[in-house]
């Protein structure tokens, strides 16, 4: 693939294993955008968002909208937008909060479990053809490779996002 082997800006050097690292994940998700966008976001009826939160509740069950919003990195508003849709559309239940009734509950309704295991269901079946010629441990390899990269700069982008918080900064 042409794109992976080009630097990021032309005329500028590669000069750490970082940079290679970065340009293999703008390469990455530029060609997993591709898919989503091509084959599978107009058949699903879902937005790239509405999956996310579909997964948050997949993944942790029950919960508060702010409680997804944290975990997705955006406004309680973003989150409470995108519910009220998928609340409409059958994907999502609310309930109140026994804790506390000014707040609702989200939860992931059947139909909603449905339609996020068919998208990625499609999302797997496309990544399994596309590594048609990869086996199941070069797989396990490059997964784990990724989740190691995704936890660091996670890790990295949280630390910064608390000494900017506790600096004032």
């Amino acid at each position: 693939m042409q794109l992976a082997q080009q630097t990021s800006v032309p005329g500028v050097e590669r000069d750490t294993p970082a940079q290679e690292v970065l340009e293999g994940v703008s390469s990455l998700i530029r060609a997993v955008r591709c898919i989503e966008h091509r084959h599978l976001w107009p058949d699903s009826g879902l937005r790239r968002a509405d999956a996310g939160v579909l997964k948050v509740l997949a993944k942790d069950g029950e919960q508060r909208g702010g409680e997804i919003a944290v975990k997705l990195g955006v406004d309680a508003s973003v989150v409470s937008r995108q519910v009220t849709a998928l609340e409409a559309d059958g994907l999502v239940s609310r309930r109140p909060d026994p804790a506390d009734a000014r707040v609702s509950l989200l939860a992931l309704s059947d139909a909603g479990r449905a339609r996020l295991e068919a998208l990625y269901d499609g999302f797997a079946h496309r990544l399994r053809v596309a590594l048609g010629d990869w086996d199941d441990d070069d797989m396990a390899t490059a997964a784990q490779a990724l989740r190691h990269v995704a936890a660091a700069v996670t890790e990295a982008a949280e630390s910064v996002r608390h000494t900017n918080f506790s600096t004032g900064d």
